[in-house]
């Protein structure tokens, strides 16, 4: 995603910019103060967001994406944000140790899930049904479930809601597995074939060494 201290950086080269381009302004063309000033603002703000797109550029290209995909990813994980924060504040308000670690264990795979995609925009599409359905699902029955779990009265009709909902957040679990599963599947696809390419390498060199110690072998059974 995009780096902050880009802005900065631009900033930090147009604004000198204009200072410079303000005294230029003045000094060789003979210009008043006031609208040298104003030329360099407008050579200064060109600076600037001529910046601006060659970054934007240069960081559509580094993802593969193009701008309008780039900043269609960008709006559904502001979104996204959004809803792990309310996640996480379910946490205040359940009491239960295993209900606890339930949360926790959903909210690590949803934030699992979401640092890859914020790392690399691209795998967005590979977890659509992820940022389209089953984090929404989480988050509703994460809080519907904190809820229930702080009313005082419990009778019949609240522990069988909490026991069901609680079923459902297990099973959302698993579905999360695949979701991360399935983003990573090109890194694991490819750390499988580093292994199997390792594995050859090692059975290479080891096949010469076995045979030169079986010659030595029998050379010394001869003797």
């Amino acid at each position: 995603m995009k780096n902050p201290m880009l802005f900065i950086l631009r900033a930090m080269i147009a604004i000198p910019a204009a200072v410079i381009g303000s005294l230029l302004f003045m000094n060789q063309l003979g210009l008043s103060p006031f609208p040298a000033a104003g030329l360099a603002v407008i050579a200064g703000a060109g600076i600037y967001f001529g910046l601006g797109k060659y970054a934007d550029a240069r960081l559509y290209k580094k993802y593969g994406l193009t701008r309008k995909e780039y900043n269609f990813i960008l709006e559904n994980m502001k979104e996204a944000k959004q809803k792990l924060g309310r996640l996480k504040s379910v946490f205040v308000r359940v009491r239960s140790l295993s209900s606890l670690k339930q949360l926790i264990e959903l909210n690590r795979l949803v934030r699992r899930i979401f640092s890859v995609v914020k790392k690399e925009p691209k795998r967005f599409y590979e977890a659509e049904s992820f940022f389209y359905s089953h984090l929404d699902s989480v988050v509703e029955l994460a809080e519907k479930y904190a809820w229930l779990n702080s009313q005082k009265l419990k009778d019949s009709s609240v522990r069988q809601a909490l026991l069901e909902t609680k079923e459902t957040l297990n099973d959302l679990t698993r579905t999360l597995e695949k979701d991360l599963h399935k983003v990573l599947a090109k890194d694991i696809e490819h750390l499988t074939f580093e292994l199997d390419v390792a594995k050859q390498s090692l059975s290479r060199r080891r096949l010469p060494e076995a045979l030169e110690k079986g010659d030595k072998t029998n050379y010394d059974n001869r003797k």
